[in-house]
Parts: C-alpha cells; structure tokens; sequence
C-alpha cells in the first residue's frame, strides 16, 4: 500500500476518500477538467465490445476458425491498468497480436506466406479479399481461451518491475515471443496485415475499429466518406450520460459557467452525440479532443496522447485558473497524467473515479498505492464534496 493516508468520508451513502493533506488544496479549487469515458460516459457497452468486434474482424479474414472469445474485458482491463494504453486502438494492436502469436504455428506461417506475396501497394479492401478468399475454404479451427489468463499474467509480472508500460513496451515483449516461438518473420506479416499506426481507410485496425464504434454516420461525419468494411449503427448509440445535470449545474455554481471542460482521447462529435444538451454546460473553447487531433494532424498526434500531460495544460489554458484545477478521470493513465502536469508545478488535484469500474474494489486499490488525491464513486458526489471543503467544515471519520 501507499504510505498516504486516506480519510474516508460518506457523501450520499457513498464512501469517497481523501488523502491527507488535500483538503485545503481542494478549497482553492476554481475549474474542473473532466475526462469523459467512464466519467461523463457510460462506456459499458461500447469501446470494450469494439475492440472484442475488432479483434473477431481480423481474425475472420485468417486461416483460423476460433472457437469461444478471442479477448476478454479482464485482458483490456489489464492493460488499462498500466498505464499506456488510454487509446483502444493500442489496445486492440496489443490484444491482436498476443492472439496470432497463440494461433497454431502452421495457421502463423501460411498466413504469412499469403501476405508476403502481396504486393505493398494493394489497397485495404483489395487485401481483405485476396486474403478472405484464399482461407475461406481451410481454416484451422482453434480455441485461445487457456492463454488469455497468461497474456494477464505477463503483464502483472511486468508492471511488477515497471511501473508503466505502453504498446511499444508490449511490442518489446512480443518480439521476444515470437523469436521463442520461431515466429519473427510471421509477426513482421501480421503487422504488417494490421497497417497499425496508420489512417483511416489504409490501416485494417483503425478502419475496422472506427466502423464498428462510430457507424456509418459516424464515418461519414469524420471522414466524410463511406465505409469500406461496416454499414450499420455505430456501438456509440449504446453509451449513456453518467452525470446528472444537477451536478453540473452545482458545480457551475462552485466554480463559475466557464470553468468546466472536457480533455478526452476521444472525439468531440460522439461525446456530444451521448451527452446531448449536457454538453452546453463544459467550456467548449477550452475543450480537448485527442482523437480529433490525431485525425486532423496523423498518427504523429499520438504522442501527446495520455499521460502526456499536454491535454491538460491546453485546457488550463484557456481557463485560465486563479488557484488549483481539479481532474477527474477514472484510468490509471488519467492519473499519471495529473502527476506528469504537476511536475512543473504543483496545480493539479486528482480525483479517480471507481463505480464505472467492473472491479470497484480494485480500482480504490489501485488509486489508494498509487496515491490519487480523492477518490470518489462518481462525479455526482463532486459538488458536495467541494462545498464542504470551500466552506472550511470539519470532517469527521465517516461523514462530512
């Protein structure tokens, strides 16, 4: 456990703790930054069912026939947990390859027979056919589900040793496999079947993804095209609003109409499309959108992603707070990226949500080791929580 030490209150017959020493930072508290998935929004049923849809797409267009799931919530929780991986599509990279380098060795190395004789001009969807086509008829029929504990186990023996771990800490990992496994070669043609990072319409995993999580409209509306692979109803219609519109009317009250917003790696048309009239209440200026920017700018942008603290010093910046800046987030990148912001100066204050979680008790854990300055059940507790520190009352073991 951490050294700190945590009081824990009850707001609303919910337990929130707080570290010591954090109550007087909190009463100089004037402008708040939301992340979005998992805090303003109900992502239950729709990035995790993204990258599982994503992985199954991949693995269809293979010489495999996989019995059972390739992935499980408990691998992308896991990943989520080191640190390096706020963007699902990494995850989705990370979760496909440890999965190839699980299927029979045979299935790995027709595969890549098949690929290398392609040429490296052919487009996304004239490679899904020619590869489609030539399995179609012998595929190896497989089950994953032994490994995916040891994919879990890997990585908590790895985070043992280092404390945040991103893609190409897991590529590191899998080179390593594959040359074991007389697989190199194969993982190479893998990769390259992935195209990932790449664009939209050239990259399989990104395309697949996007498809799959945003629908045709979606597509249409960020890439003003059709799509190449998916034309149904994007799985971001399955999200709901976790904050309630008394909160964020409190809150305003707290800390002023222009000082709430939102620094997301997603985007900024989805997250108004699920929040709907809840959105006019976040500073729309000061807003940031990581995966706007990766579009706009290339894979390029993805180096300022979380926990690069670049999101939340954009955001500051257009607030322009007087005293501290609160961030919400609910990942384990959220709050290295809190830490890396206050290593220039000691700003902001982290409170990591744990409701949204399918472990809640493991998430308390987690943020109380690695010492998160509040830790809250959901953003519906903020406003109290803040009035009792900004009115200087004294908080008594179990209730404020």
């Amino acid at each position: 456990m951490s050294e700190s030490s945590y009081s824990t209150l009850e707001i609303n017959g919910r337990h929130v703790k707080i570290k010591e020493g954090v109550k007087e930072s909190l009463a100089n508290v004037d402008a708040i930054i939301f992340d979005c998935d998992g805090v303003l929004i109900d992502i239950s049923e729709s990035y995790n069912k993204a990258i599982h849809k994503t992985v199954e797409y991949i693995f269809s267009i293979m010489p495999v026939d996989i019995d059972g799931p390739i992935t499980t919530d408990a691998q992308i929780d896991a990943l989520r947990m080191c640190g390096g991986f706020n963007n699902d599509w990494d995850t989705t990279y990370a979760l496909s390859e440890w999965a190839f380098l699980n299927i029979p060795k045979e299935c790995a190395k027709r595969f890549s027979e098949t690929m290398s004789n392609l040429e490296v001009s052919s487009s996304l969807t004239d490679t899904i056919n020619i590869l489609s086509n030539s399995f179609r008829r012998d595929k190896c029929k497989v089950s994953l589900q032994e490994h995916q504990n040891k994919f879990i186990e890997m990585l908590c023996n790895a985070i043992k040793s280092k404390a945040y771990l991103d893609r190409y800490d897991i590529d590191i990992m899998m080179d390593t496999i594959a040359a074991e496994r007389g697989l190199t070669n194969e993982l190479c043609q893998f990769r390259r079947f992935l195209g990932y990072p790449g664009n939209f319409g050239e990259c399989l995993l990104v395309t697949a993804f996007d498809e799959l999580f945003y629908g045709a409209e979606g597509v249409e509306a960020l890439y003003n095209t059709k799509p190449f692979i998916f034309n149904g109803p994007g799985l971001f219609q399955n999200e709901k609003p976790l904050i309630k519109e008394e909160t964020l009317i409190k809150l305003q009250k707290i800390v002023g109409h222009s000082n709430l917003t939102i620094a997301s790696g997603r985007d900024r048309w989805s997250a108004k499309k699920v929040l709907g009239n809840l959105f006019g209440y976040f500073n729309q200026e000061a807003a940031v959108f990581l995966a706007d920017e990766v579009r706009l700018i290339g894979p390029e942008a993805q180096k300022v992603g979380k926990p690069d603290p670049y999101s939340l010093f954009k955001a500051a910046s257009y607030l322009l707070p007087k005293g501290n800046v609160l961030y919400v987030g609910d990942s384990a990148e959220d709050l290295l990226t809190a830490k890396n912001a206050n290593k220039p100066m000691k700003r902001f204050i982290f409170a990591g949500i744990y409701a949204s979680s399918d472990a809640p008790n493991l998430k308390i854990e987690y943020f109380m080791e690695r010492g998160a300055d509040i830790i809250i059940p959901t953003v519906n507790e903020l406003p109290d929580l803040l009035m009792y520190a900004k009115e200087g009352r004294t908080w008594k073991e179990g209730r404020p």
